[in-house]
């Protein structure tokens, strides 16, 4: 069975299914329902049409984009989305592929990988499989890959570029405004994508651009919804959604306004500390700890006797104690969010502007 690593953007009707295809060279697999593929399709229809009169500089940047325009946005994509299954295809069974004797890059793995095995609950909106795929098999020393329409794709890189789409993509809680085919929702969806995207990238100990779990005091504190990197899936997926605003032609103010949360969302978690506290706060708690220490400490004076729970009780509160003021000390320090090198590990093939344009093309003239 596949391992799971948190590569998904997680929140938490069977509808008609259609046939495998290909849309601008995407495999859209029979497992995504046909209502959803016709979205994807028009999604993609209109990021590579995209205008971008106005630009994002930081966008550029962050995305490495010789030129912000629908083909080098689409291309973009495409390089890190070759392939896309719905949230009903397995990755078990006959779907899942092994092949040994692959030698794999001697590089480390993200230090807190072998601890993320286990999922947590919600709807799924989107995850990265190929980059799961390529880690676990990193770890177990086995390359591993899936079939699709009786081909086996293997992930000799995170690159791979298998995305698996949940429901809540799609889900009306999510949606921007009522109408699924609004250009308010079709970007919201492609900051998703962009986002996801971006989990095919990064090499060593940052392979994926995995996200870490979120610190004490953050809204999300202990899920792993967060992320330390100044150019990972939040901060990409934030600067892809500012830029597509830009240029959004037919966006309400409300729909602006949605839009603009959904932005100050992803920059929320990016966390730089291992908490989110205010000093204030730490200070607080550190008079409570003190408090409490100050009695432990003479009552077990007053009665040396005492059993062995009082002074277990006592090194707990002051561990507590010296977490807030490492964390104080912290605070006070100045950090900056490093910028990783986005380039991949392993084996992967680069699509060219013109390619990929050549592939949109044959779609939309079909």
């Amino acid at each position: 069975m596949m391992k799971t690593i948190k590569l998904a953007l997680i929140f938490a009707l069977p509808i008609s299914v259609h046939a495998n295809e290909k849309f601008g060279g995407i495999y859209l697999d029979s497992s995504i329902p046909t209502e959803h593929v016709q979205l994807l399709k028009s999604d993609f229809t209109y990021l590579y049409n995209n205008k971008s009169e106005l630009v994002d500089s930081e966008f550029q940047s962050m995305a490495e984009l010789s030129k912000v325009d629908g083909a080098h946005m689409y291309n973009w994509i495409f390089n890190r989305a070759k392939f896309i299954v719905g949230e009903d295809y397995s990755f078990t069974g006959r779907n899942l592929v092994k092949k040994k004797g692959h030698i794999f890059p001697a590089t480390p793995v993200p230090p807190s990988v072998a601890n993320r095995m286990q999922s947590y609950a919600g709807t799924i909106i989107m995850s990265n499989s190929g980059a799961e795929l390529y880690l676990t098999g990193k770890l177990e020393k086995t390359l591993k890959g899936i079939r699709l329409d009786r081909n086996d794709v293997f992930a000799t890189s995170p690159r791979v570029g298998i995305l698996q789409i949940g429901e809540g993509l799609f889900a009306e809680r999510f949606l921007i405004n009522k109408d699924k085919e609004s250009e308010a929702n079709k970007i919201k969806r492609i900051g998703t994508i962009f986002h996801e995207a971006r989990h095919s990238d990064g090499h060593s100990e940052h392979i994926g651009f995995i996200h870490n779990d979120c610190p004490p005091g953050h809204l999300l504190s202990g899920l792993p919804a967060c992320e330390n990197y100044a150019n990972g899936a939040y901060s990409l997926e934030a600067v892809a959604l500012k830029n597509l605003l830009l240029n959004c032609s037919t966006c309400s103010i409300e729909d602006s306004t949605k839009l603009t949360a959904s932005i100050a969302d992803a920059l929320g978690r990016v966390t730089l500390r291992s908490h989110v506290k205010t000093e204030a706060q730490l200070l607080e708690e550190m008079k409570t700890y003190k408090t409490v220490i100050d009695f432990y400490e003479d009552y077990i004076a007053k009665y040396p006797k005492v059993g062995a729970a009082y002074v277990q009780e006592l090194e707990r509160v002051k561990a507590k104690y010296k977490e807030c003021d490492d964390q104080l000390k912290e605070l006070k320090t100045p950090v900056v969010a490093k910028k990783m090198d986005a380039k991949p590990e392993g084996t992967f093939v680069e699509t060219s502007v013109e390619e990929s344009s050549k592939l949109m093309k044959a779609s939309l003239t079909k």
